[in-house]
C-alpha cells in the first residue's frame, strides 16, 4: 500500500516542480511599465491596437532609446518605417507575425527565419529603456513614449490563456501519474502515461512563448519550440502505441519502431531546415498522426467484434481521444495546413483534450465499464454537430469571403435544420436501446402469470427474459439469490433473482455478445417482475372471485333448487307438486343467466316478476294487485347477487302470503328511489291472535327474508296493521361488502 502512495506523491512533487518551473521561466521576462499593451488585432491606420499609459492607442512599434543614437522620424508613419527598415537593430516597426502564438503556424522556412530575427530584435530593444511609437486618436500626430522595462514579471501579467494551459497540463500529468501508480508496469498505462507526458510537455512550452511580452530570448523561443512540437509528436505515438496493444493486441511495439523513427526525422530535418518546408511543417507531422491513430481505431472496432467488454472501452477510448486530438487538428493544424485564419487559440485547443483525458483514463482502468458504449455513441454525435458546424462555417467564409460572425451564424442555421432533421432518426440508430412494446409486455408478462403450473410459469418467465436481452449464454441457479438484479463483471453478465414464479437466473452477453448489460437492463428486469407480479395478483383476485361465485351458484343450487325439488318430490297435492317445480326450473334459468353473465334489467326483471305472481296467486284463489311505477321503466342493470336474491326474497314472501294469509287481495309495490329497491308486499291475514297458528311459519320465512336483505346491506321489516301482514323490503342497488 506504501508503494504507491510513495510513487504518488513523487510524481506530485515532480509535476508540482514542472509548473513551477514553467511559471518561473515565464515570469522571468521584461515587463513593460506606464502599462504598455500590445493585441494582435490590426487597425485601420496600420497600428495594432494597445494600450500605452492606461489609454487606447494605435502602437506602430518600439525603437531603442540610447543617448546620440538615431531618433526615428516622427513625422509620419511611413517615416518611421523607413527608419525600422533602414535601422532593425535600433527599431522595429510592428508586423502581424510578430504576435503570432505559434510560429510552427508560418508558411516557410524563410517566414520562420524572418520571424525569429525580428524576435531577437524585438527582445534586445526590450531589455533596455525604450520608445513605443504610437498614435492616441485618429486624426492625432504621432507621439513617443519612453518606457523603463522591468526585469521581470508577476503572476498577474501573464493573462489567462497562460493559465489555462497550464491547468490543462496539469490534469493531464495528475491523470497519467494516478493510473501509472495504478496499474505500474502495464503497458496500455505506459503508452497513455507518455501520451499525457506529450501533450503536457507541448501545453507547458506552448504557454511560455504564447504568453510573451511582444518577445521573447530567441535561444529560449527555439527551445521551447523544439520541446513543444517533440512532445506534441510524443502525445501521437504513445495514443498510436496505446491503440496498437489495447484492448487488442493488434501488432507488436517492436514493430512500430518506425513511427518514432519518422516523427524524429520530421523534427530534425525540419529544425534544420533539410526537406521542403511543406513536406517536414510539424502540422503535417500531427495530420498524420491523427491519420494513424483512426486507422487503429477502426482496426480495433473490427478486432472487438463479438467481445461487448473490449468494444466499449475501444469506443470510448477512440472518441475520447479522435475529439480530443481531433479538436486541436481541426480548429489549429488543418486551418494552417489550408492557409486559412486559425479557428480557435492554440490555448483553448488544449482544453478539450485535458477534458477528454479524464474520460480515457476511465476507460483504460475500466471503471464502470457497462456505461461507456452508449457514452461514446453520445460523445461522437455531439463532436460531429460541432464539425459540422466549423466545416460549414470554413467552406462559407471561403466561398462568399464573409465576416467571421456572419459566416458563423449562417453555419448555425444550416447545421441546425441538419441537426433537427436527423437527430431522431441518428439518436434512435445510434443513441437508443432497442424498447418492448408495451403490447408485448402486457402479453408475455400476462403469459408467465396465468400459466397453471409453476413449471409453466418459470419457462415463460425465461422466455420473455432471453427473449428481451438475446443473451449469449443463460442458466437457471441452484441457490436462490434473493435481492435485486445485478450487474456481473462489469456488463459482461446480469443476475437475475429468485421470484415466486421462477428460480434465480443468469444471462451473459447481451445481443448475441453485441452490447454489455447496463442499467437500463436492470430497470427493465425490475419493470418486468413487477408487471407478474401485477398480473399475479389480478390472476389471484379472479380465480378468487370464480371460486366465491361457484360457491354461491353451488349454495343457491342447493338451498333453492334443491329444496323446492324435494318439497315438490313430498308434495300431497298435485298443484304444489308442479308449483315447486316450475319454481325450481325458473331458478335454474336464473341461475343460468348469471353464470353466462346476461345482463339483468330492472324493468325486466319486474315485468317477470308480475306475471309469475299473478299466475301463482290465481292458482291459488288469490287476486294480484301490482300497479305500475317509474321502477317498471327503469333500464338500470342489476348484478346477479342483486336479482337472484331479490327474485328468491320475493318468492319466499309470496309463498308464505299464499301459505299463511287469508284469500282476498295481495298487494305489491315496487319503487326505485335514490338508489335504493324498495319492495312491499301485504295480504289479508286477519286478527294476529287468530293467526297465532301461522306465526311460526311466518316468522321462519321472514327471517330467510332478512337474511337475504343482510346479505346485501339491505333490510327487511315486518307488521300486522289493519288485519293485513305486510313485508318492507329495501336493497341498495349497488350492493358492497357481504353481498357481493
Amino acid at each position: 500500500m506504501f508503494a504507491p502512495v510513495s510513487r504518488l506523491f513523487l510524481f506530485i512533487v515532480l509535476i508540482a516542480l514542472a509548473i513551477f518551473f514553467t511559471c518561473a521561466l515565464a515570469s522571468n521576462q521584461a515587463a513593460s511599465h506606464l502599462g504598455l499593451r500590445v493585441a494582435e488585432k490590426r487597425l485601420a491606420d496600420g497600428g495594432f491596437a494597445g494600450v500605452v499609459d492606461g489609454k487606447p492607442a494605435a502602437i506602430f512599434g518600439v525603437a531603442r532609446l540610447s543617448p546620440g543614437g538615431h531618433a526615428p522620424d516622427l513625422a509620419s508613419v511611413d517615416g518611421f518605417e523607413r527608419h525600422a527598415a533602414d535601422r532593425p537593430d535600433d527599431a522595429v516597426f510592428f508586423e502581424a507575425d510578430d504576435f503570432i502564438e505559434e510560429p510552427d503556424m508560418l508558411a516557410s522556412y524563410a517566414a520562420s527565419n524572418r520571424f525569429m530575427a525580428r524576435q531577437g530584435a524585438l527582445a534586445e530593444i526590450l531589455r533596455g529603456p525604450f520608445t513605443v511609437v504610437y498614435r492616441s486618436g485618429v486624426d492625432a500626430p504621432l507621439a513617443a513614449a519612453q518606457i523603463l522595462p522591468a526585469p521581470d514579471r508577476d503572476l498577474s501579467q501573464l493573462g489567462s490563456d497562460f493559465f489555462v494551459q497550464i491547468g490543462a497540463a496539469s490534469c493531464m500529468l495528475l491523470i497519467a501519474a494516478f493510473l501509472v501508480t495504478l496499474r505500474p508496469g502495464n503497458g496500455p498505462a505506459l503508452a497513455f502515461a507518455m501520451s499525457g507526458l506529450g501533450a503536457a510537455v507541448a501545453a507547458l512550452t506552448a504557454a511560455i512563448y504564447s504568453s510573451r511580452d511582444i518577445a521573447l530570448d530567441v535561444a529560449l523561443f527555439r527551445t521551447l519550440s523544439v520541446f513543444n512540437q517533440i512532445g506534441t509528436f510524443l502525445f501521437g505515438i504513445g495514443v498510436i502505441y496505446l491503440f496498437a496493444v489495447y484492448p487488442v493486441r493488434l501488432v507488436s511495439w517492436r514493430q512500430l519502431w518506425p513511427v518514432p523513427l519518422v516523427c524524429g526525422l520530421l523534427v530534425f530535418a525540419y529544425r534544420l531546415q533539410l526537406l521542403p518546408h511543406e513536406w517536414v511543417t510539424p502540422h503535417i507531422g500531427i495530420v498524420l498522426l491523427l491519420v494513424g491513430i483512426v486507422v487503429l481505431v477502426v482496426a480495433q472496432y473490427r478486432a472487438t467484434r463479438g467481445n461487448p467488454a473490449d468494444r466499449a472501452v475501444m469506443l470510448w477510448l477512440g472518441m475520447s481521444v479522435i475529439t480530443g486530438a481531433g479538436s486541436f487538428v481541426l480548429f489549429v493544424t488543418v486551418p494552417v495546413v489550408m492557409g486559412l485564419q486559425v479557428v480557435l487559440s492554440q490555448s483553448v485547443a488544449f482544453v478539450p483534450l485535458a477534458a477528454i483525458y479524464a474520460g480515457i483514463a476511465v476507460g483504460i482502468a475500466r471503471y464502470r465499464l457497462f456505461d461507456l458504449g452508449r457514452w461514446a455513441y453520445r460523445l461522437a454525435f455531439y463532436t460531429l454537430a460541432i464539425m459540422l458546424i466549423v466545416a460549414a462555417d470554413l467552406a462559407i467564409a471561403f466561398a462568399l469571403r464573409l465576416s467571421p460572425s456572419n459566416s458563423l451564424g449562417a453555419a448555425v442555421l444550416l447545421a441546425g435544420f441538419v441537426y433537427i432533421l436527423f437527430r431522431d432518426l441518428a439518436l434512435r440508430r445510434m443513441l437508443a436501446q432497442r424498447q418492448p412494446e408495451i403490447v408485448n409486455l402486457y402479453r408475455q408478462t400476462n403469459a408467465v402469470a396465468f400459466q397453471p403450473s409453476a413449471a409453466g410459469k418459470e419457462e415463460n418467465w425465461a422466455r420473455m427474459i432471453t427473449g428481451h436481452f438475446n443473451p449469449m449464454a443463460s442458466e437457471f441457479l441452484g441457490k436462490s439469490n434473493d435481492g435485486r438484479p445485478c450487474l456481473l463483471e462489469e456488463g459482461l453478465g446480469l443476475a437475475i433473482p429468485a421470484y415466486p414464479w421462477s428460480r434465480a437466473m443468469t444471462l451473459q452477453l447481451a445481443e448475441r455478445g453485441g452490447r454489455l448489460f447496463n442499467r437500463r437492463d436492470l430497470d427493465l428486469v425490475e419493470q418486468l417482475a413487477s408487471l407478474v407480479q401485477s398480473a399475479e395478483s389480478d390472476r389471484l383476485s379472479y380465480e378468487q372471485g370464480v371460486l366465491e361465485e361457484r360457491r354461491r351458484i353451488a349454495m343457491d343450487l342447493h338451498d333453492d333448487v334443491g329444496a323446492r325439488l324435494l318439497s315438490g318430490l313430498h308434495a300431497r297435492s298435485e298443484a304444489h307438486r308442479q308449483e315447486s317445480i316450475m319454481d325450481a326450473l325458473s331458478d335454474i334459468r336464473q341461475i343460468s343467466s348469471g353464470l353466462i353473465g346476461r345482463d339483468v334489467v330492472l324493468s325486466e326483471l319486474i315485468g317477470h316478476l308480475r306475471h309469475e305472481t299473478r299466475n301463482r296467486a290465481e292458482m291459488h284463489g288469490f287476486t294480484l294487485d301490482w300497479p305500475l311505477t317509474p321502477a317498471d321503466d327503469s333500464q338500470r342493470i342489476l348484478p346477479y347477487q342483486v336479482h337472484r336474491n331479490f327474485n328468491a326474497a320475493h318468492r319466499e314472501a309470496l309463498s308464505n302470503a299464499l301459505k299463511h294469509g287469508l284469500p282476498g287481495k295481495i298487494t305489491v309495490r315496487t319503487e326505485e328511489s335514490e338508489g335504493q329497491l324498495i319492495h312491499e308486499i301485504s295480504n289479508a291475514s286477519g286478527d294476529p291472535e287468530d293467526a297465532a297458528p301461522h306465526r311460526e311459519g311466518r316468522r321462519l320465512g321472514s327471517g330467510n327474508i332478512r337474511l337475504r336483505a343482510t346479505r346485501l346491506n339491505g333490510s327487511a321489516e315486518t307488521e300486522w296493521r289493519d288485519g293485513r301482514f305486510m313485508l318492507r323490503l329495501v336493497l341498495p342497488l349497488a350492493p358492497t361488502g357481504a353481498g357481493e
